[in-house]
């Protein structure tokens, strides 16, 4: 069978802000034929065989991704951690996958579409690809939904059918058949139908006093460093000085013209003679064109077809830059089907002498005022880059790259480099380094405050806790702290308190109440309620049975899928026939 990859087809990059990092295997691939036997097996899950290849490129797909992540490749301590999460994410693919057969729980595109449609994802919301005016706009993403244009969803539609709905179908099956016991209908039953007196006795953790020592802060930090980990990056600014080829350089590009189109019409195939011609008299670059309708070509390129048997070439045609030749490989009734070859012209050094004095001023200007200055008195175009990784650059020079990176690598913030040539650009490039963020690791002191902060958080909590689980115990009604509480008179599980629903904390107090249970301490809102029940009436009203599914999943705690999956997950028959 095929398993989760852990690199799924990502959303489109610019609406997910390159932030898709998944929790577990996203993208379920389709069901192949299982083995049979164990010699190519990674494993076994609850009796479904793992073939080796397809764990191995589970594997590779988790690997990408902390990669990507943490804009490096993991350690051997991490490689272990990622082969374990592997085995995890596939144990529960398969667990998923079984229970989709045994309910017979499917998606279909109109079911995906409508809830896309009707529930728009939150990211959708925010982008600036849906946005008209700066608002967003309704009708441009539901066209982009239905059509894929002007933005392809086909990744998001198909997220949310192989993996969204069918879970949330999912998790409807296991409320109705497997996680209601008749007892425990019995009971919701009652206390929906149930009103009661009632203290909330309230634990604010903001009003708990902590002190961090050096210690708990040095040993946070010390444990959560890959927390504080820097993805590297680097902005530059470029501006080009053009350097425009004289009469002579044309003349030489012309002869390499003249010839390629030689060789071309003597049967030797154009990507042949562009792959082992290298000359200094011009670029070339060969553009398939396809099949175009004969009609809409140009006149001269339709003039010059017309009597040129296949896979001939026309004669070279003066371009800007330097010599164009067009080859015609096939005509039909109506289209022809054809391909360019592009021979551009390079300036000698004859030619460069003047644009490379004008380069060297500009980056002696630059060097005073900045480039951005510098560009704008030679009246020359200046560009900023995005955040770029270390290995890019954002203007096409291939044969510039190796070397500018290398120069790059460790030029510190405010550089501006000495003048280069591009021959593929015409033009010498002037580089200005804006930021170069080369530290793997924010230093304590930067993240200091933000540590104190959140472990402040983290110890306010947990005394908050621990004085309302004290408080809770049996010494309470002796104990000479009072907390502060409100009184609540005929309570019941629609009460709403402070502008919020207590059907939780109702619950939860009348349950323990019924059970004879010590009453819990609640998280409501930012704080902890021990609701204590002092009186309580049945009214024997009868509840219909949806009323109490929907009473249940309304109280049921965040995260109780996962915890449902984590449990299957540990219950499940795993055989490991490989290793990390």
């Amino acid at each position: 069978m095929a398993v989760p990859n852990g690199n799924p087809e990502p959303f489109d990059w610019r609406i997910m802000n390159k932030l898709l990092i998944m929790t577990f295997a996203v993208v379920l691939l389709l069901l192949a034929s299982c083995a049979t036997n164990t010699g190519n097996s990674a494993g076994r899950i609850n009796g479904t065989i793992i073939p080796n290849d397809e764990f191995v490129s589970a594997y590779r797909g988790h690997y990408a991704n902390f990669s990507f992540a943490a804009g490096r490749s993991p350690d051997q301590d991490e490689k272990v951690l990622l082969y374990k999460e592997t085995w995890k994410n596939i144990t529960r693919y398969v667990i998923l996958k079984d229970y989709y057969r045994k309910y017979k729980i499917t998606a279909n595109a109109r079911e995906v579409i409508d809830t896309l449609s009707s529930s728009i994802p939150a990211h959708i919301l925010t982008s600036n690809l849906f946005k008209t005016n700066g608002k967003f706009d309704k009708q441009l993403y539901l066209q982009s939904l239905t059509s894929d244009r002007p933005e392809n969803l086909a990744p998001l539609r198909r997220h949310y059918q192989e993996n969204l709905i069918p879970i949330m179908k999912l998790q409807a099956k296991l409320i109705e058949n497997e996680l209601i016991s008749p007892a425990e209908s019995k009971q919701i039953a009652k206390i929906l139908s149930s009103n009661a007196n009632m203290e909330l006795f309230i634990f604010d953790p903001k009003e708990v006093d902590v002190k961090i020592s050096e210690s708990e802060i040095n040993s946070y930090y010390g444990n959560n460093l890959k927390r504080y980990s820097l993805k590297p990056f680097r902005r530059i600014a470029y501006s080009l000085v053009p350097v425009v080829p004289d009469s002579d350089d044309h003349l030489l590009s012309k002869a390499l013209a003249d010839s390629v189109c030689q060789a071309i019409n003597s049967g030797i195939p154009a990507e042949d003679i562009i792959h082992t011609t290298n000359s200094s008299s011009g670029l070339m670059t060969l553009v398939d064109n396809g099949y175009v309708k004969t009609v809409e070509l140009p006149a001269d390129i339709q003039q010059d077809f017309i009597l040129l048997p296949d896979g001939a070439c026309s004669p070279p045609q003066r371009s800007e830059t330097g010599w164009t030749i067009h080859q015609k490989l096939q005509s039909t009734k109506s289209l022809t089907q054809y391909r360019t070859i592009i021979v551009q012209s390079l300036a000698r050094t004859i030619t460069l002498s003047t644009p490379e004095l004008k380069a060297k001023n500009l980056m002696n200007l630059a060097l005073s005022i900045g480039l951005s200055e510098a560009a704008n008195e030679f009246d020359l175009g200046y560009t900023e880059s995005e955040s770029l990784s270390p290995d890019s650059l954002n203007f096409y020079a291939p044969e510039l790259k190796n070397q500018l990176l290398k120069k790059l690598r460790s030029a510190p913030t405010g550089t501006i480099l000495e003048p280069q040539y591009s021959t593929t650009l015409s033009a010498w490039i002037v580089i200005e380094v804006l930021e170069n963020q080369t530290k793997e690791v924010q230093s304590l002191d930067e993240v200091k405050n933000q540590i104190i902060s959140e472990l402040t958080e983290i110890r306010r909590k947990e005394i908050n806790l621990q004085l309302a689980q004290s408080w809770t115990s049996a010494k309470r009604l002796i104990s000479s702290y009072l907390p502060p509480h409100v009184k609540l008179t005929g309570a019941n599980i629609d009460t709403v308190w402070q502008d919020k629903a207590l059907d939780s904390v109702y619950y939860q107090a009348v349950k323990a109440f019924m059970d004879k249970k010590e009453f819990p301490a609640v998280e409501h809102n930012g704080v902890l309620i021990v609701p204590v029940v002092k009186e309580l009436e049945f009214t024997n009203q009868k509840v219909p049975a949806e009323q109490i599914r929907r009473a249940y999943v309304r109280i049921l705690p965040n995260g109780w899928f996962d915890k449902w999956l984590d449990t299957k997950v540990k219950e499940a028959k795993v055989s490991i026939y490989n290793a990390p």
